[in-house]
């Protein structure tokens, strides 16, 4: 199966004469030379990506569709979910939570609802705890009609997923206090608002990847929701078709001195080098997105702690986003991280750059798979 990540591992960004050498060279392997002609298409699309028109009948309509993103709606779910005295996951308020966000995502969410249900163990104690997960599956029917008729191998493509998710536990300085006010309306109210607002526009259109768009209780005592839904991933073995994980981790407190800086976390050291290969290329696509599309200054960074170290240790391509929010918001872990601390036409600008890099990566594998 071809992923995306093949696709983009084979482009050289600077040199796209090595492209048409290569495929020139390698037209008696089938398998081969399909692939570098997905690198040949995705060279003319990647190369005109500012100056190709939005016109193209077989292009999504982006710009338009990046207005549908509603700042009164990330506020409003910022606001709510910051009302919770806590969300702190030994809490009981975090059930509360969970059925709050599970019923929104039934509201909006055009896909499977689901809790993923996981126990957990700590300090002699077991947590009955939940994952909240809307799956949206693609719709494939035109593209793999046009794939079969030139190859019907191709047709394994229709599989491949992109997970974007945020943990939605909230906590105090003293994890031990579980009671203590936490608001985490930076800390993770925002990239929790995030998701819902992207799961309520991707999940209506028809892409040709399929979603996941997943919360995750347990992260600040240690990843415990991704962990176990990685693992309920692998044991059902769906990991192998998952392109790309990205994660959302305080994304709406900018630096005060650097209010359009947002960084994007890429994988280094992994024991998967491929992976460290196909992170940074992502990164380095939503910087020229962030670009392109919002007034953000995507800066790379490598990997720290978050949900998507999960993902990683699964060999699964994972990109972080945040607002460098544990180092620069004086509100972290605090009982002021609270909705009015926020910037939301910043949030509105992160939630928009990603809703971009989902849309242009679907125009390219549409383009890619017609072309082998």
């Amino acid at each position: 199966m071809l992923s995306i990540m093949t696709i983009f591992s084979n482009f050289n960004f600077a040199n796209s004469s090595n492209i048409t050498q290569t495929t020139a060279n390698n037209n008696d392997n089938y398998s081969y030379s399909c692939a570098t002609s997905i690198i040949v298409c995705l060279n003319g699309i990647y190369h005109n990506l500012h100056t190709q028109s939005k016109k193209e009948k077989d292009t999504i309509q982006i710009d338009h569709i990046l207005e549908q993103v509603n700042s009164t709606k990330l506020k409003e779910y910022v606001d709510l979910l910051s009302s919770f005295p806590t969300r702190h996951t030994k809490s009981h308020h975090i059930e509360n939570v969970a059925n709050w966000l599970k019923s929104e995502f039934e509201n909006i969410c055009k896909g499977r609802v689901f809790f993923h249900n996981y126990t957990q163990s700590d300090q002699n104690q077991t947590y009955h705890l939940k994952n909240i997960i809307c799956i949206s599956n693609s719709n494939n029917s035109d593209i793999n009609n046009n794939i079969s008729k030139q190859n019907s191998s191709s047709s394994s493509h229709h599989n491949n997923t992109i997970i974007i998710g945020a943990h939605y536990d909230s906590r105090a300085k003293n994890i031990n206090n579980t009671y203590a006010r936490a608001p985490g309306a930076d800390d993770n109210a925002s990239g929790v608002s995030a998701v819902l607002e992207l799961s309520r526009i991707l999940s209506h259109l028809n892409l040709k990847y399929n979603l996941q768009f997943v919360l995750f209780s347990g992260e600040e005592q240690g990843l415990w929701g991704s962990k176990n839904y990685v693992k309920y991933l692998d044991n059902n073995n769906r990991t192998k078709n998952i392109d790309l994980y990205i994660n959302f981790d305080m994304i709406g407190h900018p630096p005060s001195n650097e209010s359009n800086k947002v960084i994007l976390e890429y994988d280094v050291g992994n024991k998967y080098e491929k992976n460290d290969k196909y992170s940074k290329t992502i990164a380095l696509f939503i910087k020229q997105i962030a670009s392109k599309y919002t007034n953000l200054n995507a800066t790379l960074s490598k990997l720290e702690g978050s949900d998507f170290l999960s993902f990683e240790a699964s060999n699964i391509t994972v990109i972080g986003i945040h607002d460098e929010g544990p180092e620069k918001n004086p509100h972290y872990h605090n009982s002021t991280d609270l909705p009015d601390t926020l910037n939301i036409k910043y949030l509105t600008s992160v939630t928009k750059m990603t809703l971009a890099t989902i849309l242009e990566l679907d125009n390219i594998i549409i383009k890619c798979r017609l072309y082998c």
